[in-house]
């Protein structure tokens, strides 16, 4: 896996990953829904897992269904979804813990990996913005998320990880109304090129503008699923492949 963006303190480290194309299975997909063989696209994430030093048997994964549905995960959930797409916590695009090495995972091939690190608090969240995601607001559900373990907002980094980018991603007035229903600053900030009811839309910069409003630290990442080919992109013709994004809090030795 390929470590994007870390935190630490002095008891604990905290690491954002994603897996990347390789020339196993399937290139690596570690996707259970897209009709792939589960027990090759299992040992893809077992391969994974122990590149980066991991257990896969610890790892929580989400049923994802573009909602701002927000779960918080404990060591009873170690392995959710991990090997069976069905064990995955039910119709749930977020997750959030303060359990040590339990890796947060969720998959993605466009949409927006979102990291989110409290680290002063020991909470950690991964989050799946699609567009549907992102105008529903999942990062204000995120931040109330933390809130309820006593987070303040201005104690949270945002990571953006991976998505696809404003110059690839054409949407319509629907999705252009959605966008500044949510926030007229974001709409601002992420829509270019605009004609004829389509525009092109960055769907990192809305993440941003919503979590900036919120006070949260934002860094982007400034990869692009689309330009570069280290990950998938459904609409590069990967409709059958997923990379995952992983968000772990580890105590050090």
């Amino acid at each position: 896996m390929r470590l994007i963006h870390s935190w630490e303190t002095e008891t604990e480290r905290y690491s954002a990953y994603v897996t990347t194309r390789t020339d196993w299975h399937n290139e690596g997909n570690v996707g259970l829904h897209v009709g792939d063989d589960r027990a090759l696209v299992v040992k893809n994430r077992e391969r994974f897992f122990m590149d980066a030093g991991l257990a896969l048997t610890d790892s929580v994964w989400a049923d994802q269904v573009h909602s701002n549905r927000v779960a918080f995960v404990d060591t009873n959930d170690r392995g959710k979804g991990a090997y069976d797409y069905a064990e995955a916590i039910e119709a749930t695009d977020g997750l959030v813990t303060t359990t040590e090495d339990m890796p947060l995972a969720l998959v993605f091939a466009d949409c927006v990996p979102l990291f989110f690190c409290a680290k002063d608090h020991g909470v950690i969240g991964m989050a799946h913005a699609g567009w549907k995601g992102t105008v529903g607001n999942i990062v204000a559900s995120m931040t109330d998320a933390f809130a309820k373990l006593g987070v303040p907002a201005d104690a949270i980094d945002m990571v953006v990880g991976p998505a696809i980018t404003a110059d690839a991603y054409e949407v319509d007035q629907r999705v252009l109304d959605a966008v500044k229903d949510v926030s007229e600053a974001a709409y601002d900030a992420a829509v270019t090129d605009e004609r004829d009811g389509h525009a092109h839309l960055s769907l990192q910069q809305v993440n941003e503008t919503l979590a900036v409003e919120r006070k949260l630290d934002v860094t982007q990442s400034n990869l692009s699923t689309v330009s570069d080919r280290t990950f998938f992109s459904y609409r590069n013709g990967d409709a059958l492949r997923r990379f995952a994004a992983v968000l772990v809090k580890e105590k050090k030795s």
